[in-house]
């Protein structure tokens, strides 16, 4: 026990010795330890939980030491003053709750930076609302998640408040600036359910616009909420992106939407339009049955990335006799062929970069992971709030280019020449 007290007093006097702050915690830590005071990953928390409090209170008075220009043991007569302490407040911490009290100045000048005057939470703690919301979880469900895990209790009604600074970040995220090129685009939907009027309605399409720019990174370009699939909201559409300030897109793949293609060439008349692969097959595994669905999207897979139409139409016609009984499949296969034609005249690296359902497929997942059990969402507001959330959280993922890019890049280059590289000199 005299060997542990002599520690430990050893372990309050490092300061003297001018050893780095980790190692006085560390130092501190070995000596709970070899006291018995630590002894399983609990009291491990317990002993970093215990940490914060002080060390926020000791931040507090050495900005009151800043303001003054002098530390607390000295004197300067220059009019101001410590003149003790604010009432002790609980702060929320992502670790629990915390007991500080913020220091006085004599004139009333002293105004904190790192737990402001009135300020009950530690910057990060509405960020951790809004992750846990961006991640579908319900509000009642983040109450309960911040008392069983962080040991902090706020009411529905913060939480709503917490959320609700994301409409402004909404909005501006819908309006900013775009690049003025993108190489590829791809236009899908999800199907969420909207009240409209307090009034269950059917469910309505969020579009989605996946845009590749010239160096070759993706980026979601807009939401956009439509009931009708009409011609002239998707001239809205194109509209907007062309107000945001796209001025070209080389190839734009989307689904048959009513208005979609008509729209699309009025706003940017060079854009090669391609019906997505990804939807086809989609279409195909509808009527498909289940027993035969593996087989069947494995062999209409090995159509659409043959070498050649020629050699695509060699293996639909060996696909007519492997699935005969499957005559409604053979028809619909038979009817997407004619959709497919057209990536045959483009280089490989970029049909692949077309038909792939990566890009789309994984945003349509998060998204609809979000929004999915939910039930009906009180207007659209609340859908484009969780979705940008989710969407904040897939773009940090998105820091490589796409596949084969080097590859695509100069066959870009050798196909629309001046039209492309004008964009890269910029």
């Amino acid at each position: 026990m005299k060997n542990m007290k002599k520690e430990n007093n050893n372990v309050l006097n490092v300061n003297e010795k001018n050893i780095e702050l980790v190692d006085v915690v560390a130092a501190k830590f070995v000596s709970d330890y070899k006291m018995g005071l630590i002894k399983n990953s609990l009291d491990v928390e317990n002993f970093l939980d215990s940490l914060l409090q002080p060390l926020m209170q000791k931040l507090l008075d050495a900005e009151l030491d800043s303001h003054l220009e002098y530390s607390k043991y000295e004197r300067k007569d220059n009019g101001n003053y410590r003149n003790g302490y604010c009432k002790p407040k609980n702060v929320q911490t992502k670790y629990g709750s915390i007991s500080v009290k913020t220091p006085r100045d004599r004139k009333g000048e002293f105004a904190p930076i790192l737990i402001e005057k009135g300020q009950t939470r530690l910057t990060g703690f509405e960020e951790k609302c809004i992750s846990l919301y961006a991640k579908g979880m319900s509000v009642r469900d983040i109450e309960k998640t911040l008392k069983d895990f962080y040991g902090v209790k706020i009411n529905k009604d913060q939480i709503v408040k917490l959320i609700s600074v994301v409409n402004e970040e909404v909005k501006k995220w819908q309006n900013r600036p775009l690049e003025p090129l993108y190489i590829f685009a791809y236009a899908d939907c999800i199907w969420v359910p909207i009240k409209d009027e307090n009034i269950v309605s059917e469910k309505q399409a969020v579009y989605v616009i996946i845009g590749v720019n010239k160096d070759g990174y993706k980026d979601i370009l807009g939401l956009w909420i439509d009931k009708t699939e009409s011609a002239s909201f998707w001239t809205g559409v194109f509209e907007d992106l062309k107000a945001r300030g796209v001025e070209d897109i080389f190839y734009m793949c989307s689904d048959g939407i009513a208005g979609f293609r008509g729209s699309l060439e009025t706003a940017f008349p060079k854009t090669f339009p391609q019906r997505c692969v990804v939807h086809l097959t989609r279409n195909i595994s509808k009527i498909c049955p289940r027993k035969q669905l593996k087989a069947v999207n494995a062999a209409w897979k090995d159509i659409y990335t043959s070498d050649s139409y020629e050699e695509a139409l060699l293996k639909f016609d060996q696909f007519k006799i492997d699935f005969k009984k499957c005559s409604a499949v053979v028809k619909k296969v038979e009817e997407s062929m004619q959709y497919i034609e057209p990536l045959f005249e483009l280089p490989r690296e970029i049909r692949k970069a077309i038909y792939t359902t990566n890009a789309i497929e994984s945003v349509n997942s998060a998204l609809r992971k979000v929004t999915r059990g939910k039930g009906s969402f009180p207007g659209e507001e609340s859908v484009y709030k969780i979705l940008f959330l989710r969407i904040k959280d897939l773009k940090e993922k998105w820091t490589r280019p796409i596949n084969n890019f080097a590859k695509i890049q100069q066959q870009l280059i050798e196909i629309f020449g001046e039209r492309y590289t004008k964009y890269l000199e910029v």
